[in-house]
Formats: structure tokens, sequence, C-alpha cells
């Protein structure tokens, strides 16, 4: 079987794993050039979902004959339902490979709001021994946090903070139970649930559905000492209407790891809002122990492929 493997980044774990496996064929290509020579052959695409353009759509649909399946090595499908592929290929996603990295990253993102590490950190260039924050500081313990998909990742969030003693929320689009959630509720009730969580966590997955979930009219019902953590995607919310609420205290901060637009303008309202923290879509970086859960999860469904089973992380849009 013929694959061919497009990827941006470094993948030597993915790559020995499946030159590792009898009857496949690996052809890495480092640019488009190469996708290009080598996709009338394919049989499996291994590709990131940033990576799947109106155009290599355009040459999947035109020059891949033989195309079965597309394995994702990213957790996100949005690209790829924006640009659509032939309803006879397969879509596979990484599965929860990014769940530790991602979750852990909202988690330090929360942290560093409820202890104030921005203002601390900034008393800390200035040479200044700043006192008197104490009294704001607050953790995940005894607090009721929101996470708003509960898929791999909002799962392993949900995981973690309940071990830190928080009283977990999962809202999903069904509202299905969780061992990991001490109330499950279907979307339709997000606007119920915002006034009543002292931290609102986005781990959702994307879609047109979800633009600006949290818009100005939702940030105007959570509590002033609430917070908001994104790391789904950008337009999940507003942040023109983030920025403003920041800066009229209608919440106590936010920590995004995603904006809209990405990269965000030098010239934007968020840059300057107070008791914000940005960072530049990377929650899912976390060397080799991705990597290594990626090879583990790719290899898997090669296997099964092979052998005419069933593949793990099927996506149906």
């Amino acid at each position: 079987m013929q694959a061919v493997i497009r990827s941006l980044h470094s993948v030597p774990a993915i790559t020995a794993r499946l030159r590792a496996i009898p009857g496949l064929e690996l052809t890495i290509a480092d640019d488009d050039a190469a996708l290009i020579a080598a996709l009338p052959t394919a049989e499996i695409l291994l590709t990131s979902d940033n990576l799947y353009t109106a155009e290599v759509a355009r040459l999947v649909r035109e020059r891949a004959p033989k195309l079965l399946w597309i394995q994702l090595l990213s957790a996100g499908y949005d690209a790829v339902a924006r640009h659509g592929m032939p309803a006879s290929i397969a879509l596979t996603n990484a599965g929860d490979a990014y769940a530790p990295a991602v979750a852990t990253h909202a988690i330090a993102l929360l942290l560093a709001l409820q202890r104030q590490l921005p203002a601390l950190l900034d008393a800390q260039k200035r040479g200044h021994w700043q006192r008197g924050l104490h009294a704001r500081n607050t953790v995940p313990h005894g607090s009721t946090i929101a996470v708003i998909g509960f898929g791999a990742i909002g799962g392993e969030i949900g995981r973690l903070l309940k071990r830190f003693g928080a009283r977990i929320i999962a809202v999903t689009r069904g509202g299905r139970q969780f061992p990991d959630a001490d109330e499950s509720l279907p979307a339709t009730a997000l606007r119920a649930v915002l006034p009543h969580a002292d931290t609102v966590i986005l781990a959702l997955a994307a879609s047109e559905e979800s633009r600006h979930l949290i818009g100005a009219s939702e940030l105007a019902v959570m509590r002033k000492t609430a917070f908001l953590v994104n790391i789904a995607r950008g337009y999940v919310v507003d942040c023109i209407a983030l920025a403003e609420a920041l800066r009229r205290g209608l919440i106590a901060g936010a920590g995004l790891d995603v904006t809209e637009p990405e990269p965000l303008p030098p010239d934007h309202p968020l840059w300057t809002a107070p008791n914000l923290i940005i960072t530049p879509h990377m929650a899912g970086a976390a060397g080799d122990v991705v990597g290594a859960r990626l090879a583990v999860i790719v290899g898997d469904n090669v296997e099964r492929q092979l052998r005419g089973e069933p593949l793990a992380y099927r996506i149906a849009f």
C-alpha cells in the first residue's frame, strides 16, 4: 500500500513507525511539488489540517484516483470540512494524541491567571516586591469550571481539574454524561451555565456553528470574577468583544492560545487588554511526547487499514 506524508514539522517517530510496517511504502513530501508527484499512486495521505488548502483539496479530487483515506496529524479538521473531499475517502484525526499537551496548557493559563502571574512578572521586571495582590488570588479547588466540549482534550481538562478539587460542568452538543464531570448539559444550556461558572474553558470541535459562540452578550452574563480560557479556535470568541469586556471589568481575565485572526496584528486591541495572557497557538507543542503518541495512533490505524478493519478516530461530516 502506498502512503504519502506531508507535514511542516519533523515527524521522525511517525515515519519510523510506518517504515516498520510490512506492506507499506512511504513517500515523504517536503513540499507541494513532491505531494503532487506522489498523489496519483497514493492510497493514504497523512497531513495536518492547516496544510489542507483549497488547492490540496482540488488535487485530491483530480489527481488522487487511488486515495482511500486521509489521516490527519492534527486534532482539528475544520479546513477539510471547509474545502471538502470526495465522499468515498475516509477521514480520521489525531484522536487523543494532543490531549495531555493541550490540557496542560489550558490549565497553565488558568493557574497563571488565578495566581496573578502576569502582574507579578511585570513587578519582577521592574524590580518591585509586589504586595497587595494576594487577596485576589484564587485556586481551582472548590470552584465551578464549565468545560465547553468534552472530547479527548476537554475530557482531559475536566479529569485533571477535578483532581484539583474543582466542580466540573461538561457542556456538549448532546449533553451526555461523563465520569469526570459532576454535571453534563447540552449546548443549548450554555447561556444558563455561564452565570454560574467561575471559569469557562473552550475545548469544543471547531465549526462555523461555533463562530463567536462567546460574544458580547455571553461575556455580559458571566461573573465579574470569572476567567475565560480558549484552546479551541480563535473564532469561537469574539475577540473585539473580549477586549472590551476585559477593559470594562466584566470578567476577571482570560487566557488565549488561539485568536481571531492569527497571527494577531500588532494594533489589535487584545494586546493591550488587561488581565489577558496570549500564547501563539502552541498548546499542542510537547516535544517528543506528542510525536510518540501520534506514531502509535497513526501506525495502529495503518495496520487496521491493511487488515481491513475499521479505522479509529474516524470523522464524519
